[in-house]
């Protein structure tokens, strides 16, 4: 890899890199205040999501515990997945859910657990 970049460098094709580089970290920057805004949020269903896979690997039953299936969460789980604070009103939860659907659908690149996760969390807490 070295060889290549001093190749590169002493016949003055480098440029690309920089340019690459250039683009990537203002992508990143522009990023930032998203990523920081719903970190906790992604980390908390991430965790999730891997607890649940690991479980269902090494589960021999050949079932699933998956939040579809079983369809049982605490109201205050419910609060901490949709990222609100207890006593939230309707429309905060509606928001909320949302915002986060529109990140984790299946549809957009997310997964079916999540999304499976922050649908009951809603329907938890508006009791429907």
């Amino acid at each position: 890899m070295g060889a290549v970049l001093v190749y590169l460098a002493a016949t003055g094709r480098l440029n690309w890199l920089f340019a690459l580089a250039g683009v990537i970290i203002a992508f990143i920057v522009r990023l930032m205040p998203i990523l920081l805004r719903y970190a906790p949020q992604f980390y908390k269903l991430w965790v999730e999501f891997i607890s649940a896979k690991q479980h269902t690997s090494q589960s021999t039953s050949g079932r699933q515990n998956n939040v579809g299936t079983t369809g049982k969460i605490s109201i205050e789980e419910a609060y901490e997945v949709l990222g609100l604070k207890k006593g939230a009103s309707e429309q905060e939860i509606i928001n909320a859910h949302r915002k986060l659907m529109q990140k984790m659908h299946p549809d957009h690149g997310g997964s079916d657990y999540l999304a499976a996760k922050i649908n009951l969390a809603k329907k938890v807490l508006l009791k429907k």
